[in-house]
């Protein structure tokens, strides 16, 4: 096993416990027949966070293959993988008698939450400054043509999403920052053919 394997095996692991504990928090309402009352901003709130660890763990195949297994190349996506599972442990109440109070439980928790999602978005910049930077001197074009929109409106509607008050335009962030982080990993060379057509390449 090479340093690389050694270290995501490890970083995968706190990934994995960070999505146990979201299908953990839903498994918990299915048994207690409480489907019912899971509320929006929750099952929106949740899927993003699920996206997010997801698109996390694809991402982690590009950084740097050299790592070595000391704090300074691993601090990094070690508290990524740390943040997610704090954000995902919170997203569902333990008691089962707060099911029914889903929409205070989420108003209480909400920026807790979505302030652990937008650090760990701020974070990852860090992780994968090598890739940027490279990317800016090698290829401008897709630098500034995707990579800086793309990231703007990924921490821009994180950052709306910790501001805003209301219920109906939290959801509506919602649905929007979950299509927007969602579509360039749905198919992962997305972002690769929308170059080509913009600048033909």
């Amino acid at each position: 096993m090479d340093r690389f394997s050694f270290f995501f095996s490890f970083y995968g692991l706190i990934l994995g416990f960070a999505v146990a504990e979201l299908l953990s928090g839903f498994a918990g309402m299915v048994r207690a027949h409480a489907l019912k009352k899971l509320e929006a901003q929750t099952a929106l709130t949740a899927l993003l966070t699920l996206i997010a660890i997801v698109a996390t763990w694809v991402d982690a195949f590009s950084m740097e293959r050299s790592l070595t297994l000391d704090f300074r190349d691993l601090w990094a996506p070690i508290v990524v993988a740390i943040v997610y599972y704090l954000a995902a442990a919170v997203i569902f109440p333990r008691d089962s008698r707060q099911y029914g109070h889903l929409r205070a439980y989420f108003a209480a928790r909400r920026k807790f939450v979505i302030g652990l999602l937008f650090a760990a978005e701020l974070v990852d910049i860090y992780v994968n400054r090598a890739f940027y930077m490279d990317t800016y001197i090698r290829d401008p074009a897709r630098f500034w043509g995707w990579l800086m929109p793309y990231n703007v409106l990924i921490k821009g509607g994180m950052l709306a999403l910790f501001l805003v008050r209301g219920r109906r335009a939290t959801i509506a962030l919602l649905v929007v920052e979950i299509f927007i982080l969602l579509v360039p990993y749905w198919q992962i060379q997305f972002s690769s053919r929308l170059m080509e057509r913009l600048f033909g390449y």
